[in-house]
């Protein structure tokens, strides 16, 4: 037995290694723009009157031996990330020679340069202090000017481009660094928040038109942490630090512009739906370093190379002038020369960025052999202890009729009785099962991409060993609020009274079938995911549909957030670690609410036919969800609370249907009894009347409230795969819709 399980082995891996060899990295190339963050050279290439010294030791010490230009003792983040490619460090732009290889990518990246053009700060009248004009516009011009040496045909670029991968920063540092330093103070900062994220966003644009598809787009770093800032803006005031000695006021606001550039990049994805966008976010693999120091850096806030003071700046005595001492092993400091970090702090975002969790999506696998190194590590595992090397060992979850695999049908409801009927359930398990769609639903894939079964529905538990695997608790036509709220409102035909608190008490019930003391619990919900939602639809759905007013749902949100936030509070108190909570999807989108809000006027529909006001709204509320699940991850920084983007990943289809199979009438409902969209309350799907089209596989929209199984795994593979989960969920050993 043994010898043919050797024989298996050492076949997969000598055809494995034989793609490695051929194909053995994703990217042919690099090309980067951006500031002191990344360049390699061209500041100084460009005279650097402003800079001298980083033409001189101790800049470069550490890993070249002597001063190449770059901001730091050694390599930085852009160094590391060609190295994991298997590319050559980058060429600056400005030391090119004639004859010079550029093939492998090349360096735009000017220190002190701004996402603004010069002309901006001239009119401010600080000008004066800037390093470089040679801002984002400026490098982006350089890069145009390159193109023609690269490729020629649109044929050749296609192919080119694909394989080559555009760094977009980090930019936008010096253009909050040029004002707080000559005395603008916090405020002046946000002001210009939108239009250094406009720019940033503009020249992304621009290279996606040039060609580009894989794209990363960096965040600032914790500001607040910087030495520079630190002896600036040094005060008394002890309420103004926080429990590490970051200045509090500037790292919000450093979190604010990262925000709205992530924003900024979302609203990116969905115009560029070809094209993959990571955002890096260097804040939070910053943060960890300066929050953790003693787990790599003796000092963290106060600057390796500096001539003295509290943090070692002395903008009279500063790195590389006379006055100023560089520590003894720049690798026990985060800090290099108070403004840029230390070749060893790059490294570790650099790793935080590759390998996780601090980018979104993933970047990609830097080595195939990775892959062949983790399935014969698990193989060997599961042979030695007999243990599953998957991420989870259950699946808990919560929520309404797009994740109820048979609650409503088992509580007896009488309010939907055509889920019973076929033709629900007939595309994967032939026969109804209390699904709202004609086959699988999100929950399913995500169960099977994770090698677990399908989650028997609570109300249909008759062994409690059953639910060792997860349970599903999500009922048809569930609410965030309790029923007593739309009593009050007046609101009538809601499908159950099973709210998420009530079902958030059936777990409750459940949990000491799962285990029983407090340690037990920890390991085992350690190794168990929580999906809280989709949720919060339906609080919606019954106010917009039964009072045909979609003005009275913006007062809701705050409420239906808060239900759905305090539920995962709950959770995270009685043990959960890991945790997902979708978001809305296009509601504007759906056939249901085409059909009840049909309207005369184009100027109520988007150029996809979909309505804008229910999708606006629909944005809106995740907006505010999105913001209120970062507050509960600083609350509970020990949980991985990740947020699903429904509205993302599914907006794709409905906007380039045909690119993911749907070759239907995408806004049109599979299965309903006519009507423009096929939805018509009196004749709906599974019942007298209705008929079913042919292939369900073509259509996105199932029954004009729910989507078929082909849109359902659409979605679950931008959230497994990304770029539609934030931070990614954990890498799943399956594809999806793989059965184990």
């Amino acid at each position: 037995m043994k010898i043919h399980i050797l024989l298996i082995i050492t076949f997969f891996t000598f055809g494995f290694l034989d793609n490695v060899v051929s194909n053995p990295h994703p990217f042919e190339a690099i090309f980067n723009f951006g500031d002191s963050l990344s360049d390699t050279g061209n500041f100084l290439a460009s005279g650097a009157t402003l800079f001298p010294v980083i033409g001189k030791l101790p800049y470069g010490e550490t890993f070249f031996r002597h001063a190449t230009g770059r901001c730091s003792d050694g390599r930085l983040v852009i160094d590391f990330i060609a190295e994991a490619y298997g590319l050559p460090y980058l060429p600056p732009y400005l030391k090119l020679t004639k004859g010079r290889n550029i093939h492998h990518g090349v360096n735009f990246a000017v220190a002190g340069a701004t996402a603004l053009d010069s002309e901006f700060f001239i009119k401010k009248g600080i000008g004066k202090i800037m390093w470089t004009n040679d801002s984002l516009n400026i490098q982006l011009e350089w890069f145009k000017k390159l193109k023609p040496s690269l490729c020629t045909t649109k044929q050749d670029c296609d192919s080119y481009f694909k394989r080559v991968l555009f760094v977009v920063g980090e930019i936008g540092g010096n253009d909050y660094n040029y004002v707080a330093f000559v005395g603008g103070n916090i405020t002046q900062l946000f002001a210009n928040v939108p239009l250094v994220v406009e720019e940033i966003i503009k020249a992304t644009s621009a290279l996606i038109d040039e060609g580009a598809v894989e794209l990363v787009v960096p965040g600032n770093l914790p500001i607040g942490c910087s030495a520079l800032y630190l002896t600036i803006f040094r005060s008394q005031n002890k309420d103004i630090y926080d429990n590490h000695g970051c200045l509090k006021a500037f790292n919000a606001f450093a979190q604010y512009h990262n925000k709205m550039l992530n924003l900024a990049l979302e609203t990116l994805r969905h115009k560029y739906p070809h094209a993959r966008i990571v955002y890096a976010d260097y804040y939070g693999a910053a943060l960890f370093e300066f929050y953790n120091p003693n787990r790599r850096f003796i000092g963290s806030l106060r600057a390796c190379c500096g001539g003295g003071g509290p943090f070692n700046f002395n903008n009279s005595a500063r790195c590389g002038h006379i006055g100023s001492k560089t520590c003894a092993n720049p690798s026990t400091h985060a800090n290099w020369d108070g403004i840029h970090l230390t070749e060893a702090a790059y490294r570790h975002i650099a790793k935080g960025l590759i390998h996780g969790p601090f980018s979104n999506p993933p970047f990609k696998n830097t080595m195939k052999i990775c892959v062949l190194l983790i399935i014969t590590l698990c193989f060997f595992e599961k042979v030695a202890s007999h243990k599953s090397c998957h991420p989870f060992d259950a699946i808990f979850n919560f929520g309404d009729s797009l994740s109820d695999t048979g609650n409503l049908l088992a509580s007896g409801s009488d309010t939907f009785l055509a889920v019973q009927n076929p033709p629900y359930g007939q595309t994967f398990f032939k026969k109804p099962t209390g699904r709202f769609s004609d086959g699988r639903l999100m929950i399913d894939f995500i169960a099977e991409a994770y090698g677990l079964p399908h989650l028997p529905p609570y109300l249909n538990l008759t062994n409690w060993q059953e639910a060792h695997r997860g349970v599903n608790f999500a009922v048809a036509g569930a609410t965030a609020l309790d029923a007593e709220y739309f009593s009050e409102m007046g609101v009538k035909g809601l499908w159950t009274k099973d709210s998420l608190n009530i079902q958030l008490g059936w777990f409750k019930k459940l949990k000491p079938s799962l285990c029983t003391s407090k340690q037990d619990c920890d390991k085992y919900f350690k190794r168990s995911l929580f999906m809280v939602g989709e949720i919060g639809g339906n609080d919606h759905n019954y106010v917009a549909i039964g009072k045909r007013n979609i003005s009275q749902l913006l007062h809701m949100v705050p409420l239906v957030i808060e239900a759905i936030t305090d539920a995962a509070s709950e959770l995270i108190a009685e043990g959960a670690k890991k945790l997902v909570v979708p978001g809305n999807l296009p509601i504007g989108c759906s056939a249901m609410y085409l059909t009840a809000f049909s309207s005369h006027d184009e100027e109520d529909y988007d150029r996809h036919g979909c309505l804008k006001e229910l999708n606006d709204f629909a944005e809106y509320y995740n907006a505010k969800l999105k913001l209120a699940l970062q507050t509960l991850r600083h609350k509970n920084p020990h949980a991985k609370i990740t947020y699903a983007d429904y509205y993302g990943a599914a907006l794709r289809f409905f906007h380039a249907p045909v690119h993911y199979g749907f070759t239907g009438q995408t806004l049109r409902a599979c299965c309903g009894g006519g009507g423009p969209f096929n939805v018509n309350i009196s004749a709906g799907c599974g019942n007298s009347g209705s008929k079913a089209c042919a292939n369900p596989s073509t259509y996105a929209n199932w029954d004009g409230i729910h989507l078929t199984e082909a849109a359902y795994r659409v979605i679950v593979n931008g959230l497994i795969e990304g770029p539609f989960s934030s931070p990614p969920l954990s890498p799943p050993p399956f594809k999806i819709g793989y059965r184990p």
